[in-house]
C-alpha cells in the first residue's frame, strides 16, 4: 500500500506542469533550459550523456557563469540502522571551467552520515573533434552503465557495483585516478581506462566502512569498455577489467591478489517512455583471502523504468550479487521534479528473504538562475 501510494503521489506531481530548469553552471553558460540535458536531475538525457563526453564543451557562444553550484540532498529512512541517523544530510559542490580547449571538472562531497568531506571526482577533460575522443586525467568514474556518482537514478547501489570480493574491496563504483580515452568508431564507443588508484567512499560523503585491512593498486589497473547501438532502440556492451591488489590485513603479512571483472549489458528503449536495461557481471579472484584461494563472484541488475512524464519516472530493479555469499533485492521507486530545481524520490528496497526499508531524498539545486 506504501508503494502505491507514492506511485499514486508521483503521478499527481507529475502531471504538474513544471518548466524545469538547471543549475547555472551550463544552463548560464550555454544559455539551455535543463531539459536539454536532464530527465529528472541529475539524471542524464541521452543530449546530456553526448554533452559530457564531448569534455562539457559545445559549439555554442558562451556567457558568464556562477561557475560554483551546490547539491543539496536530505535523506530519509523509515528503519535506520543502529547508529545511524533518521534523516541524513548531505551536500556536493560541483564545479567546472574551461582553459581553452581543457576543461576542469570537480565533485566535492561535503560529508554526511558521519562521513568526510573530501574529493569524489576531479579531473581535466578535452576533446578532439576531428578524432572524435575524449580525454581524461585525474579522478574519474569507470565508464559504466550506470554511473553511480553523478547520474543518480536512486538512493540504492545498483547490483553488482558495490560488491566486495574476499578482502578485495575495491568495487566498480569508486572513482579511480588514472586517466581515460574514449573514441567513437562509426557508432561504436570504446573507452580505455588505465588507474594507480581510487576513492573509497560515497557521492555524499557517506561514513566509510573499515573493512580491516589496508589496501592499495600492486599494479595499474586497465579496463576496455564497449557499447554499440544495434539499432536506434537497442544497445549492447561490454566490459573487461583487470588488476592487482596490494592487502595487509590486520595483524597478519600482506599479500598480491590478481583479479578480473568481465561485464554485458544490453539496453531497450519500448516506444518512447519505456526503457529496459540489465547488465550481467564475473568475476575472479586468484588469491582472495592471502592462502591462495581462488574466488569467482558475479551479480548483475535488470531495470524496467516507465517515463510517466520527461521528468518523472517510476522504476522497478531486481539486484543480485554472489561474492560468494548470495544476496537479492527488488528496488522499486519513483522519482519526479516537485519545482524548477528540486527532486524527490521515494524507494523501497526489498531484500529476498528479509525485511523491507522504506526511504527518500530530497535533492536541491543552488543557485537558482538569477532570471527565475
Amino acid at each position: 500500500m506504501r508503494i502505491l501510494l507514492a506511485c499514486a503521489l508521483t503521478a499527481c506531481w507529475a502531471l504538474t506542469p513544471i518548466s524545469v530548469r538547471a543549475m547555472p553552471l551550463f544552463a548560464q553558460r550555454y544559455h539551455l533550459d535543463c531539459g536539454a540535458c536532464h530527465t529528472v536531475l541529475p539524471e542524464l538525457n541521452a543530449f546530456g550523456i553526448s554533452f559530457r563526453a564531448h569534455g562539457y564543451q559545445l559549439p555554442l557562444p558562451r556567457h558568464g557563469t556562477t561557475g560554483v553550484a551546490l547539491r543539496y540532498q536530505l535523506e530519509w529512512e523509515r528503519d535506520p540502522a543502529v547508529g545511524s541517523r533518521r534523516y541524513a544530510p548531505g551536500g556536493v559542490l560541483l564545479s567546472n571551467a574551461d582553459i581553452g580547449a581543457v576543461s576542469a571538472f570537480v565533485h566535492y562531497n561535503l560529508g554526511a552520515g558521519g562521513g568526510p568531506a573530501g574529493l569524489y571526482l576531479g579531473y581535466l577533460a578535452t576533446y578532439n573533434a576531428h578524432t572524435q575522443s575524449l580525454y581524461r586525467l585525474g579522478l574519474f568514474e569507470l565508464p559504466l552503465a550506470q554511473s553511480p556518482g553523478q547520474r543518480l537514478d536512486d538512493l540504492a547501489p545498483y547490483g553488482y557495483y558495490g560488491a566486495h570480493v574476499g578482502l578485495n574491496d575495491l568495487p566498480l563504483s569508486s572513482p579511480r585516478w588514472g586517466a581515460q580515452a574514449e573514441r567513437k568508431i562509426g557508432a561504436v564507443s570504446v573507452d580505455l581506462t588505465a588507474s594507480l588508484g581510487e576513492f573509497q567512499g560515497s557521492a555524499y560523503g557517506g561514513k566509510p566502512v573499515s573493512t580491516g585491512e589496508a589496501t592499495a593498486a600492486n599494479s595499474p589497473e586497465i579496463g576496455m569498455f564497449l557499447r554499440a547501438p544495434l539499432s536506434r532502440d537497442f544497445a549492447v556492451g561490454s566490459d573487461f577489467i583487470t588488476g592487482s591488489r596490494r592487502i595487509v590485513p590486520a595483524g597478519r603479512g600482506g599479500f598480491t591478489d590478481s583479479y578480473q571483472r568481465e561485464g554485458l549489458f544490453a539496453n531497450l528503449r519500448v516506444r518512447k517512455n519505456v526503457e529496459l536495461q540489465a547488465e550481467q557481471w564475473f568475476g575472479s579472484d586468484l588469491n582472495s583471502d592471502g592462502f591462495g584461494t581462488h574466488a569467482g563472484s558475479s551479480g548483475g541488475y535488470a531495470r524496467i523504468k516507465y517515463y510517466v512524464t520527461p521528468h518523472a519516472y517510476l522504476a522497478v530493479r531486481y539486484d543480485a550479487q554472489a561474492t560468494p555469499f548470495i544476496a537479492r533485492d527488488v528496488v522499486y521507486y519513483a522519482a519526479f521534479h516537485v519545482t524548477r530545481h528540486a527532486r524527490l524520490i521515494v524507494q523501497q528496497v526489498q531484500p529476498i528473504g528479509g525485511p523491507g526499508r522504506l526511504g527518500a531524498a530530497l535533492t536541491v539545486g543552488f543557485p537558482w538562475p538569477s532570471n527565475l
